[in-house]
Formats: C-alpha cells, structure tokens, sequence
C-alpha cells in the first residue's frame, strides 16, 4: 500500500494509464472505497491487543533497479524508455513510503523486498520467529502476485495463513477471487472478512 502505486500523480501510476487506459480503475477504486479503510480497522484493532503489525515495501536500492525481480526490473527499464522513470522508487524516495492513512508508527517493523514474496530475498522469517508469531492475517495488493505468493511462502514455513478478503485488491475482482481460492486450496488457511476478525465472527471456509 505504497504511494508510488497509489497516488494518481505517480510515474507508476501514469505509465500503466498510458498504455492501458483505465486498467488501474477497479483496484485503484476498491482500495479507496473498501482496503484502506479496512486495513486502518485492522490496524487499529492490532495495535489495541498489542499484536505486531508488520509493513513490506517493494523497492530497489540500486539506480538501475539491477536488485529488483526481473519482472519488475523489466517493467522499469520498459517505462524508462517510454518516458515514465522511477515507476519502481528507490528505498529512500518518499514514493516508496506506506501511504500516510496507513503509516506505520517508529516501533513497528517495515521490511523492504525486491522480489514477490520477501522470504525469498529478506530475513522476515527470524524477525517472525523472534516476534513469536505462528498466525498471518494477509492484507494488501495485489491479491494474485505479492500477496498470494507470500501467502504460500509462509505456509510452507509452517505459519498459518489467514486471508482478510476485503482488505485486499487485485486488477478485477474475478482474478482477487480466484486467486484467494486458489491461495486456499494450497495453504489451508482461512478467508475472513474485516467483520469477522474484528468481532471474533467464524471465518469462512
């Protein structure tokens, strides 16, 4: 939930509208309306029962973005040659923070990755292992590449995964679906609601 993805004047944000004009609208739309507000929720209830709340940044730190996966290392260069550079910010741009509606307070963790899922390319694992946490309530986007390729990173390292659908966003809501199913089917783990972990509703299954 980054500014370089979410604000309507980024380089990101206006490359991808380039070539495709409104391909953004439906995840930039249900995160205004649905995810952010949900997350803030989320986070708030965190914080009350002093559980950890945790925030990933895509970023690079080399110029050329040599660090990046070579999806989004591509993607990059492409933009760049088109006219829109810095779609992918460096760590220390201001358009790599966490939007401020989410901003994370100085004693929480925010861990930086270049890769889809960060236990592929960052020590997330022991910053979990030494917080004690056995539990992962997924939240963010997109749906279908960082967040169910986390999701399945983690389950195969024993954590259990929890999706909250609707502090989510994909592309459309056919591939968000999807996806969330298919996470499922993989990982065991429960799909919630904002609702039901918020008031200890039973999750669906």
């Amino acid at each position: 939930m980054q500014n370089y993805y979410l604000r309507s004047d980024s380089p990101y944000r206006r490359y991808f509208t380039a070539l495709q004009p409104g391909c953004l609208d439906y995840i930039a739309g249900r995160c205004e309306s649905t995810v952010i507000p949900n997350i803030r929720r989320l986070i708030s209830l965190f914080r009350e029962q002093s559980l950890p709340v945790l925030f990933l940044r895509l970023c690079g730190s080399d110029p050329d973005r040599a660090d990046l996966h070579r999806f989004f290392r591509d993607l990059y260069l492409k933009a760049k040659l088109a006219g829109h550079d810095n779609i992918y910010p460096l760590a220390g741009d201001p358009l790599a923070d966490v939007i401020d509606e989410l901003s994370p307070l100085t004693s929480e963790t925010v861990i930086d990755k270049t890769t889809f899922s960060p236990f592929t390319a960052t020590g997330i694992e022991g910053v979990l292992r030494n917080m004690g946490v056995e539990t992962l309530f997924f939240t963010g986007l997109a749906t279908s590449q960082c967040v169910e390729t986390t999701a399945r990173d983690a389950s195969d390292r024993g954590f259990q995964v929890i999706h909250v659908e609707d502090a989510q966003a994909d592309y459309d809501e056919m591939s968000h679906t999807s996806s969330l199913y298919s996470s499922q089917g993989v990982c065991g783990g429960d799909i919630v609601t904002t609702e039901e972990c918020c008031t200890g509703g039973e999750p669906g299954r």
